[in-house]
């Protein structure tokens, strides 16, 4: 493979990360949950929003456009269709009115609540090739490259 660095000896450079995995992979897992999302009308950016504010509570646009990697331009599209759910809602932070904080309605802890189990089954199929160590290890790699902010921030 050109360009692809390989760790045959003790003697060789560190291994590099292939981005066309990371991104095979990705797509295998938004592919995967977004078969069971299909279902509900709902897209994996919107899934991402809601699982988000499910664990983290309120949080402003800026803290929810890092934690879910979505842009502001379709964070602010994802987060309107949203609320036309009924899904989420908006208001101001009572702390600073000039902040907005966005909110998981009762509705949207339900849905995902609900939705939450298949989504974790669909993801469970994209690592069944690793054990529990290797999951473990993936999932820790990830954290630490890819950090969650604080919603308090």
């Amino acid at each position: 493979m050109v360009g692809a660095a390989t760790n045959s000896s003790a003697h060789s450079a560190p291994r590099t990360v292939d981005a066309r995995l990371l991104t095979l992979v990705a797509g295998r897992v938004n592919r995967a949950i977004g078969t069971v999302l299909a279902e509900e009308g709902l897209s994996v950016d919107q899934w991402s929003v809601l699982d988000y504010l499910h664990d983290a509570g309120p949080c402003t646009m800026t803290v929810l456009g890092a934690a879910t990697g979505t842009s502001g331009a379709t964070l602010t599209r994802v987060v309107d269709r949203l609320v036309s759910r009924a899904l989420i809602y908006r208001n101001a932070d009572s702390g600073d009115r000039r902040r907005v904080l966005v909110h998981l309605s009762e509705r949207g802890r339900r849905a995902t609540g609900t939705l939450r189990p298949q989504i974790r089954a669909a993801e469970e199929l994209t690592v069944a090739d690793l054990n529990v160590a290797e999951r473990d290890e993936l999932a820790r790699l990830l954290q630490r490259i890819a950090p969650v902010p604080d919603p308090g921030s």
